[in-house]
C-alpha cells in the first residue's frame, strides 16, 4: 500500500504525477499488484516515502460529526459542486473540497472552520425552496420546461441547476407550481368511512382509482388523513364516490331489526354464552353486513339475542357480575356439585335469580372470584416476544407450574393475566422460548407474496398464501428448514415478486420520510427526498437499495413517538391531564410530540410513554359507550352544543361523549353519565322514541321562521345554495374556493368512533 502507517486510508481523489501521467494515488495498488512490488521492498520504501504524505489521511472517529462545508450552525445550504477553486495548493472543483474535508475532518476542527471561512461564498448557496413552510407533495406529477415531472424531482433539478432562493426562476417556479406541489397538514383530518361522528372499517387491500390513480382504501385513506380537511372537496368527493367500495358496516346478531338483549343465554360450539359475549368473539372474524356469512350467524342467533328478555331470566334487577374487569371464561369451576366454565356459571348465576347486590351475589363473589376473575395487564406478555420480533408459537406439551400444559395455554395466560415487565414473564420467556416458540418459514422471505397466484403444491392446486399461511403453520415449518428451503426453491418464481425500493419502509412499516433534511450521499449533500427518488429506480432487495438504507436511514427516516404502542389501545384524546407542569390533554401532548419531532425511542419518547400511558391509553372496548343511546339501542340526536357541569367542570355535551367513548356501555360511568345527563344532551328524533323510560318529551313538529332564517331548532341553512347544494373549502397552500359539491348522503355507519385514524 502506499501509506506508511498501515490505519491510514489512501485518498482516491487526489492526483499526483507519476510515470509521466497525472494519476489518481487509488492507482498505486494497481502499480503494486500488476509489478509485484512487495512490501518492505526498496521500490516500495521509496515510494511510500515520495507519495504517502499526499495520498493518505487518518480517518476521523466517525462517532462524531464530520465536516460539512455547507453547513452553518443548524442550516444546511445546498452545495455548488462545479464551481472550481484553489485548495491545497491546486485547482478543485466544490465538490472534491467538500468530500475532501468530510472524510478527513471533524465538524469541530479548526481545519473545517477554516474552510468554510474561506470557500463557503464560492461553493455554497440556498436552494429555491419551493413550499417554505407548507409539506411537498412528493409524487405529484407536473409539466415542467415542456418536460414531465413530479415535485420531488423539481426539487432535484434545483440543485443541479444551481436555481436559489429568490431568483426570478424560483419565484416563478413557486407561483406555477405551489398549488399543485404543497400542501398544509390538516387541522381536521379527512377519514374515509366517517360520516356523523360514527368510524367505519377500511377494506384495506380493495384496489380503487380515484381521480385517475390506481391506489387501494388503505392508501388512500392514509393519504386522506395527511393532506385533506375534513370539510374539503377533495375529502367528501372521495367519500361520495368511494365509501361504497372502500368501507363496511360489521355485522351484529341483531342488525337493524332488533335490539340486542345482552344476557340472553345462547348455544354455541357446545359452550353456553350471554348474547352480549357471544358478539366479542364474532366481531373478531371481521363479518361484513349483509354477507352471507352475516346472515346465517343472524339467522341463527337473531330469535335468541334479538327478540326480547329470554324466559331463562327471571325479572328482578342487574345480573351478579362476579368479576368486575378481567373473566377466565374457560376456567373451570363447581356449582352445586356441578362442572362448568366461569362463562356458563355467569348465565347460570343470572337463571337462578342471583343479583347484584343481593347476599347471594356477595357469596358467589366470594367464592368463585379467585378462579374466575384477574385484573387484565396493561401491557400484556407475549411469550414468543423477542425484542421487537414476534414468533409463531409451537403445538408442544410442556410443563409450566407444575401442571402438564401446552405452549398455547401458556401464551393465553400470560397475555391475559401478566404484564410485560413482570419478572414471571421475563423468566417465562427465558425458560420456555426455544421449546415454545419458532420463527415460521416465509416463502418469499424478504419478497412480497402474490396473494392472487395459484400453485400446485403436493399434488394439491392451493394459493401461495396458503402454503404460507395455513401449511407452513400446521406442520410448524421452521424458517431455514430442509420443508422451507425445498417449498421456496420450487415455488419462488410463481408466488413471489420484488417492489421498487422505498428508502423509509421497514418490513411492513413505513416510516416518514424527512423531505428535505440534508444527507450526504455518493460523495455529495443532497436532500432526503432527492435520495428517495434516486432509490425508486432501484428494487427493494438489490444491494444498492439495502446499502443505502443502512447509510442514510437514521438521518432520513423519521417514526413518530406515539402515545400507545400496543396493538388494540388507542389514545383518549381529551383526557385531561397535567403535562410539564400545565394543565393539558393527551392531545396536547401528541401534537406536542409531534411538532418537536420526538422519534420513537428517544429517551424523551420513553419517559412520556412511561409517565402518561396508563392515563392517555385504552384498550379499545367490546361495546362502546355512546352518550344518546337508549336502553332499546337506537340511539338520539345529540345537542353537541350544550354546556353542562360534568365531573366538577363546565364542558359541552360534544366533550362528555368524546370521554366516554373508551367506556364500556354497561359499565357504571357509562351507565350513570347517561343517568345525569339525559335531559340535557339527547333529543328524540322528530316523533321518535323518547328515550330512557319515556322521560324525555318528543319533539314538536319542526317549523322554519322566514323572518330569522333558522329552524326552529337552531340550525341554519346559510350555509347551502338555492339548489341545497353545500360549499366546501380546501386549506391548502393557496387557501382558495374550490368547486362545490353535492354530497351523497350515506347511512351512518354504528361502529367504533376512534381519532386514531387522524394521526397516522
Amino acid at each position: 500500500t502506499i501509506c506508511m502507517n498501515e490505519t491510514d486510508m489512501v485518498d482516491w481523489e487526489t492526483y499526483v504525477d507519476f510515470d509521466s501521467s497525472s494519476q489518481s494515488c487509488g492507482n498505486f495498488d494497481w502499480y503494486f499488484t500488476s509489478n509485484v512490488v512487495k512490501k518492505g521492498s526498496q521500490e516500495c520504501t521509496d515510494l511510500q516515502m515520495a507519495y504517502s504524505e499526499k495520498c493518505c489521511y487518518a480517518p476521523i472517529d466517525y462517532t462524531v460529526p464530520a465536516c460539512s462545508l455547507c453547513k452553518q450552525g443548524e442550516v444546511w445550504y445546498d452545495l455548488n459542486g462545479d464551481i472550481q477553486v484553489e485548495f491545497e495548493g491546486e485547482p478543485r472543483s466544490c465538490n472534491e473540497v467538500s468530500n475532501s474535508l468530510f472524510r478527513k475532518s471533524e465538524d469541530s476542527s479548526e481545519i473545517c472552520a477554516q474552510a468554510r471561512s474561506e470557500y463557503f461564498d464560492s461553493c455554497c448557496f440556498v436552494k429555491c425552496d419551493l413550499c417554505q413552510d407548507a409539506q411537498l407533495d412528493a409524487n405529484v406529477e407536473i409539466m415542467y420546461n415542456n418536460a414531465v415531472t413530479t415535485c420531488l424531482e423539481l426539487g432535484l433539478k434545483f440543485s443541479i441547476d444551481i436555481i436559489q432562493e429568490g431568483s426570478d426562476e424560483c419565484n416563478t417556479a413557486r407561483e406555477l407550481f405551489a398549488e399543485p406541489c404543497c400542501f398544509l397538514t390538516p387541522t381536521e383530518p379527512c377519514t374515509l368511512c366517517s360520516n356523523d361522528g360514527n368510524q367505519g372499517q377500511v377494506r384495506a387491500n380493495v384496489d380503487v382509482n380515484f381521480y385517475g390513480s390506481q391506489t387501494t382504501c388503505s392508501e388512500l385513506n392514509s393519504f386522506l388523513v395527511s393532506r385533506e380537511e375534513q370539510v374539503g372537496f377533495m375529502c367528501q368527493a372521495a367519500k361520495t364516490e368511494l365509501q361504497g367500495t372502500c368501507c363496511f358496516e360489521m355485522c351484529t346478531i341483531c342488525g337493524n331489526d332488533g335490539n340486542l338483549y345482552w344476557d340472553n343465554p345462547v348455544q354455541f360450539n357446545d359452550m353456553k354464552f350471554a348474547c352480549g359475549e357471544l358478539t366479542w368473539i364474532l366481531s373478531g372474524e371481521m363479518i361484513e353486513d349483509g354477507t352471507p356469512e352475516c346472515i346465517d350467524m343472524q339467522t341463527s342467533y337473531f330469535d335468541q339475542c334479538c327478540t326480547g328478555p329470554s324466559l331463562e331470566i327471571p325479572e328482578g334487577g342487574d345480573k351478579c357480575e362476579i368479576c368486575p374487569s378481567g373473566k377466565d371464561w374457560y376456567a373451570q369451576v363447581t356449582y352445586n356439585e356441578t362442572p362448568m366454565t366461569c362463562l356458563e356459571l355467569d348465565s347460570v348465576l343470572l337463571r337462578d335469580g342471583l343479583f347484584d347486590g343481593s347476599d347471594e351475589c356477595q357469596s358467589a363473589t366470594e367464592q368463585y372470584s379467585a378462579q374466575c376473575c384477574y385484573t387484565p395487564p396493561f401491557k400484556s406478555c407475549n411469550l414468543c416476544q423477542s425484542g421487537e420480533r414476534f414468533f409463531s408459537i409451537k403445538d408442544q406439551r410442556v410443563t409450566f407450574n407444575g401442571a402438564e400444559t401446552n405452549c398455547f395455554g401458556i401464551h393465553n395466560y400470560l397475555s391475559t393475566r401478566v404484564e410485560a415487565d413482570d419478572n414471571m414473564c421475563i423468566g417465562t420467556q427465558i425458560d420456555l422460548f426455544d421449546i415454545c416458540c419458532y420463527d415460521r418459514c416465509r416463502l418469499c422471505h424478504d419478497y412480497q407474496l402474490d396473494m392472487e397466484a395459484v400453485v400446485v403444491h403436493h399434488g394439491t392446486s392451493m394459493g401461495c398464501s396458503e402454503i404460507e399461511n395455513s401449511v407452513f403453520a400446521l406442520n410448524q415449518t421452521a424458517q431455514g428448514s430442509k420443508e422451507c428451503l425445498e417449498t421456496h426453491k420450487e415455488h419462488f418464481d410463481e408466488c413471489c415478486y420484488d417492489i421498487p425500493c422505498s428508502l423509509c419502509t421497514v418490513g411492513d412499516k413505513r416510516h416518514e420520510l424527512l423531505v428535505s433534511d440534508p444527507v450526504t450521499f455518493q460523495g455529495r449533500t443532497r436532500t432526503c427526498g432527492e435520495v428517495s427518488v434516486l432509490m425508486e429506480a432501484e428494487m427493494s432487495q438489490s444491494g444498492t437499495c439495502k446499502n443505502t438504507k443502512h447509510e442514510v436511514f437514521d438521518t432520513c427516516c423519521f417514526q413518530q413517538c406515539e402515545l400507545c404502542t400496543d396493538p388494540g389501545w388507542v389514545v383518549n384524546w381529551n383526557r385531561p391531564l397535567s403535562y410539564d407542569g400545565l394543565a393539558s390533554t393527551c392531545i396536547d401532548v401528541y401534537m406536542n410530540l409531534r411538532n418537536e419531532m420526538v422519534a420513537a425511542g428517544d429517551d424523551r419518547c420513553l419517559t412520556v410513554q412511561h409517565t402518561l400511558s396508563e392515563e392517555c391509553c385504552y384498550k379499545i372496548p367490546s361495546s362502546q359507550c355512546s352518550l344518546c343511546q337508549n336502553s332499546n339501542g337506537t340511539f338520539l340526536n345529540t345537542n353537541w352544543n350544550y354546556e353542562v357541569t360534568y365531573q366538577g367542570a363546565s364542558v359541552t355535551c360534544s366533550d362528555v361523549s368524546a370521554m366516554l367513548s373508551s367506556e364500556e356501555l354497561d359499565s357504571l360511568l357509562c351507565l350513570s353519565t347517561r343517568d345525569q345527563l339525559w335531559n340535557d344532551c339527547c333529543v328524540p328524533h322528530e316523533g321518535g322514541d323518547s328515550g330512557l323510560g319515556g322521560i324525555s318529551p318528543s319533539l314538536p313538529p319542526e317549523v322554519f321562521d322566514e323572518n330569522k332564517g333558522v329552524s326552529a331548532s337552531g340550525w341554519s341553512p346559510s350555509d347551502q345554495d338555492e339548489h341545497g347544494l353545500t360549499t366546501f373549502f380546501r386549506r391548502n397552500a393557496a387557501n382558495r374556493l374550490l368547486p362545490r359539491s353535492h354530497v351523497m348522503s350515506l347511512k351512518a355507519l354504528g361502529l367504533y368512533f376512534s381519532f386514531a385514524y387522524y394521526f397516522c
